[in-house]
């Protein structure tokens, strides 16, 4: 084969270039306004999604948490806290004033204590009348505490500062009630009528008298408020309410011993002494009258209420004694009047 010779083509490089220039302008002109145009529509797009986003109505969506028994388990510290926000609720006190709204009247007695004045039997006595029991409420309580002392400057109305027990009156600030419970009393329902005229004397109280209960039969049982030391209690609604409670849980039950209750009453230093008891037996014997005036010294009058079976027969008996020794009163009270035995 016979080789020829090869010639390159002869190429217009300034015409080439001059061609080619303007499409690569304009090709880059038109890729970068693309992606202009796209970044700007979504750009609008992400404007639009949130305020479509700002028009919908949400709804409130609660949570509920089941608590499980491994709570306590797990979280010792909210379990000592539980059981402490419990035993605090549990051991809430009420107030005074919750206590003073529950406090009964006597006319608001139940009626195995609430005793009408025409049922209640008459006393003998000086003058020989019957004196209607007291129905005056209560002032208002002006004291807080269970011990706490009177307001300064306490003022008192002719109508405060005296109670009656069995149509006994009596003048003073310290009252001490000392009422037989033995299980003779509860043979005519003495025990019941005691305990009405019992409540309808502390109803006379205010705020500024101060009194003690005390049950006695072979034993003694005395008036305690909320654990704390038996004492002289003032005469505040709440201490009355708990006092109206204390009166309704005792019962005719035992024997009689005297002389250890008289000298607890004594022992508190009142300004009047009401004891109540139908034990004939055993006396009061002329030692043990004597050692009373000697504790006493003139201190406390000590006012005496003898249940009897039948009429009074006017003659002076150890609880005759008893009173006119201690400057007290003497109240006779026939039991048979009372009911059946």
């Amino acid at each position: 084969m016979a080789r020829r010779d090869w010639t390159p083509p002869n190429f217009d490089r300034e015409a080439t270039t001059e061609r080619a220039a303007v499409p690569s302008w304009i090709a880059s002109v038109c890729v970068h306004g693309t992606i202009l145009i796209g970044f700007a529509l979504s750009m609008q797009s992400c404007d639009q999604g949130h305020s479509g986003a700002a028009e919908e109505n949400f709804r409130d969506v609660g949570i509920y948490v089941k608590a499980t028994d491994d709570n306590s388990e797990n979280n010792p510290e909210t379990a000592q806290q539980t059981t402490a926000d419990s035993d605090e609720t549990s051991e809430t006190i009420p107030t005074e004033a919750q206590l003073a709204e529950s406090t009964p009247r006597f006319s608001e007695l139940p009626a195995e204590l609430a005793l009408p004045d025409s049922e209640l039997p008459g006393v003998i006595g000086p003058g020989g009348a019957a004196m209607s029991l007291p129905r005056t409420a209560a002032a208002n309580d002006t004291l807080t505490g269970l011990k706490g002392a009177p307001p300064p400057g306490a003022a008192l109305s002719a109508a405060q500062g005296t109670t009656s027990f069995f149509d006994i009156r009596a003048k003073g600030t310290r009252f001490v009630y000392l009422v037989d419970h033995s299980g003779s009393m509860g043979f005519y329902g003495q025990l019941r009528v005691a305990k009405a005229e019992l409540m309808a004397s502390l109803q006379s109280l205010d705020s500024t008298q101060q009194f003690q209960i005390i049950f006695y039969n072979s034993g003694m049982n005395e008036l305690t408020l909320r654990g704390q030391p038996a004492s002289l209690w003032w005469g505040t609604d709440i201490n009355r309410t708990l006092a109206y409670q204390f009166i309704r849980g005792v019962t005719p039950d035992g024997g009689t011993a005297h002389m250890p209750a008289i000298r607890k009453a004594l022992g508190y230093r009142p300004e009047h002494i009401f004891l109540l008891t139908d034990a004939d037996q055993p006396i009061l014997s002329k030692p043990d009258l004597e050692e009373i005036k000697r504790i006493n010294k003139g201190r406390t009058q000590i006012h005496a209420i003898e249940f009897g079976e039948g009429g009074f027969l006017g003659i002076e008996n150890h609880l005759g004694r008893l009173s006119r020794q201690n400057g007290g009163t003497y109240r006779y009270r026939d039991v048979t009047k009372f009911g059946k035995r």
